[in-house]
């Protein structure tokens, strides 16, 4: 009668002895990956390997109240336009603040450029020689292009600088027409509307 083998009591092979491989099993479960799950794990567009757009569901804007249009208009005409509350142009035709911040190049030129053309109408009609100083506020509304109320500070020689109100229309064909531009303040600008128009071409559209 033969021994019996030693192999399965010191975990060797039953026939020649050496060392036995131990292999573990191990199962593969295949899930169907679908495309739209990939583009979810790696913020990829759904299977096309482009970048996703992200997109910010912002909320309705609140409905203005009765007193609020009220106190627009009341702003908007004692002022001309030179004065309005921040929400004015979520009006229809409304007038609102038109923001230059000094990482957008075309609305900063584009302003200058208004400016300057205010003002060199307004040394030629009057034989003066105001420079531009500082920007207070530009406020603007759509018209057949748009309308912009830009007041600012000018100054001639060593005098004390002065507040000029320049009301300019930017028409659709990038023409600038200067309304006017006086001197004074915000509640009289619109009676002085004799200080010529300048139809020079303007810069590419907003």
């Amino acid at each position: 009668m033969a021994p019996a083998p030693v192999g399965p009591r010191r975990g060797r092979d039953d026939v020649d002895g050496k060392q036995k491989k131990t292999v573990k099993e191990t199962s593969t479960v295949h899930r169907p990956t679908s495309k739209a799950s990939l583009g979810a794990k790696r913020g990829r567009d759904d299977g096309d390997g482009k970048p996703k757009k992200t997109v910010i569901h912002r909320p309705p804007d609140e409905k203005l109240t009765d007193e609020q249009i009220h106190e627009y208009y009341r702003q908007f005409f004692g002022s001309q336009g030179f004065i309005v509350p921040d929400y004015g142009g979520r009006l229809c035709g409304g007038v609102g603040p038109y923001s230059v911040t000094n990482n957008n190049k075309y609305r900063q030129k584009l302003v200058k450029d208004m400016i300057q053309k205010s003002l060199r109408i307004y040394n030629r009609k009057n034989k003066v020689n105001f420079e531009f100083d500082k920007l207070v506020s530009v406020n603007a509304g759509a018209v057949a292009g748009r309308m912009f109320y830009i007041t600012f500070n000018a100054r001639s020689g060593d005098d004390a600088p002065q507040t000029f109100y320049s009301k300019v229309w930017k028409t659709f064909n990038d023409y600038l027409k200067v309304q006017f531009c006086v001197i004074g303040n915000a509640q009289e600008v619109g009676t002085s509307q004799d200080a010529g128009t300048s139809q020079d071409v303007g810069t590419s559209q907003a």
